[in-house]
């Protein structure tokens, strides 16, 4: 099991993972890319900026997840809470999808796992993420991972997140 940077060949099947992850939320009642988003284009451009990455094995992809340092600007404002860290660079996980037939195997452990090394090498000190508030299954996974809660973000859409931070 090896995590790498995403390739264009990948494009179907990480859109494939990310339209599982659109029905589980549908079917789960959460209110999270349920109005197009991430679409085609979307994935395209993490792919192209190097962004995107692969959980794989055996030319089988598991899972994918979008990962950067820097700054999101939907996390400059934050209410009713504070970020743990005042950096003005730290690490961000975006569109974090495991397949359906393979979750509760450890796979999500290894892509954040992946995320935190390369945080750990270029000495960023913190990685920081947001979700839907029904979104339980990905909140016991990165509490359990050690996120904490740290208040509300507000994205485009004026759709509001539980923004979570973890100090590396």
């Amino acid at each position: 099991m090896n995590v790498r940077a995403s390739e264009i060949k990948d494009l179907s099947r990480v859109m494939d993972l990310i339209n599982q992850a659109k029905e589980y939320f549908k079917d789960n009642n959460i209110n999270q890319w349920q109005k197009g988003y991430p679409d085609i284009s979307t994935i395209l451009d993490d792919i192209i900026s190097g962004n995107s990455y692969v959980l794989s094995k055996h030319s089988h992809t598991y899972g994918t997840m979008h990962f950067f340092i820097g700054i999101e600007p939907n996390y400059v404002r934050i209410y009713n809470g504070h970020w743990l860290t005042n950096t003005r660079h730290y690490g961000i996980i975006h569109r974090f999808v495991i397949d359906n037939n393979h979750k509760g195997n450890g796979y999500a452990k290894k892509l954040l796992d992946y995320a935190v090394n390369i945080c750990k090498q270029s000495g960023t000190p913190s990685i920081r993420l947001d979700i839907d508030k029904n979104n339980k299954p990905m909140k016991e996974f990165i509490l359990k991972n050690g996120f904490k809660h740290c208040g509300t973000i507000c994205l485009k859409n004026n759709e509001e997140r539980e923004a979570y931070e973890r100090l590396i």
